[in-house]
C-alpha cells in the first residue's frame, strides 16, 4: 500500500505537462531564430520601388545617370537573369544632382533598378553606351641601362576591363621652337591590359640625331571605334650631347 499522497501525484502530473508545454515552447523559439538566422538577407525586399532601365540585344559597357532633385536616393541593379550588381563595388561619378554608374561588360536583356526615392520627387535614369577609358602609367626608359645602344623602355596601360591593346612608339625630333621637325616609328606592337610591359628598343642610330622625344600611343579597338591614350617621355637633354 503506497503511503503517497493522492495530491502529490496530481501535482506532479500538473507539473510534468507544464514542463512539456514549456519545452515545446522553447523547442520552437529555437526553430524561428534558427530560421531568422539562416534566412539571407535580402536588401532589395526593402527598397519600395522598380523600373525597367534599358534593354540589350548584345553585350555593352552601360553608363546609367540617376539623377535626383533633393538627394541621392538608395539604387541597386538588377541584371536580366535577376543577379543583383554589387554596388560596394561599382564604379560611380558623383555631381551636383546627379550620380553616375557605370555597369561594364553588361549582359543582353532587360536591365531593372530597384530603389528608394527618400525625399525625392523625380529621378530619372538616362543612359548610354561608353567605351573603356584607358590610361598609360609608370611610362620610363632607364638610360643607365643602355647596352649597345638599346634601352629597356617601360610602361603600363591601365584600364576597368582585361583584354589586349595595341601599342606605337616614335622617336620625336624638335625644333628649336619645339615644333615637331621629324619623327621615327621605333616600335610597334600588342600588349595585355594592367600588366607591366618592357621593350629593348635600340636607339643606337638616333644618338647622331640629337636629343629626342618619345612619344608613346596606346589603342583599344571597341567595334568601329578605338579609344586611346598618348604620353610622352623627354629624353632630349639626355642624348644632346651627341649631337655636340
Amino acid at each position: 500500500m503506497s503511503l503517497q499522497p493522492k495530491g502529490r501525484s496530481a501535482l506532479a502530473k500538473v507539473n510534468k505537462k507544464h514542463l512539456i508545454g514549456i519545452a515545446v515552447v522553447f523547442a520552437v523559439v529555437i526553430v524561428a531564430v534558427v530560421v531568422i538566422i539562416t534566412q539571407p538577407f535580402d536588401g532589395i525586399s526593402k527598397l519600395p520601388e522598380i523600373r525597367e532601365v534599358f534593354t540589350l540585344h548584345d553585350t555593352y559597357n552601360m553608363a546609367v545617370v540617376v539623377t535626383f532633385d533633393e538627394e541621392p536616393p538608395v539604387v541597386q541593379f538588377i541584371a536580366p537573369d535577376g543577379s543583383y550588381v554589387d554596388m560596394d563595388n561599382i564604379r560611380y561619378r558623383h555631381g551636383g544632382n546627379f550620380i553616375q554608374y557605370f555597369l561594364p561588360n553588361a549582359m543582353p536583356g532587360v536591365w531593372r533598378m530597384a530603389y528608394d526615392p527618400l525625399s525625392n520627387s523625380e529621378i530619372t535614369t538616362p543612359y548610354a553606351v561608353y567605351m573603356t577609358h584607358i590610361f598609360i602609367q609608370n611610362f620610363d626608359a632607364d638610360i643607365a641601362e643602355e647596352n649597345d645602344g638599346s634601352i629597356p623602355v617601360t610602361f603600363e596601360v591601365s584600364a576597368d576591363d582585361a583584354g589586349e591593346f595595341r601599342y606605337e612608339l616614335h622617336a620625336v625630333f624638335t625644333a628649336p621652337d619645339n615644333s615637331i621637325a621629324d619623327e621615327i616609328l621605333m616600335v610597334k606592337g600588342y600588349g595585355v591590359l594592367n600588366e607591366s610591359l618592357t621593350l629593348i628598343v635600340d636607339v643606337g642610330e638616333l644618338r647622331d640625331m640629337g636629343g629626342f622625344m618619345l612619344r608613346l600611343t596606346a589603342y583599344v579597338q571597341h567595334g568601329q571605334a578605338a579609344i586611346r591614350d598618348t604620353t610622352w617621355l623627354d629624353l632630349r637633354s639626355n642624348y644632346a650631347k651627341f649631337n655636340d
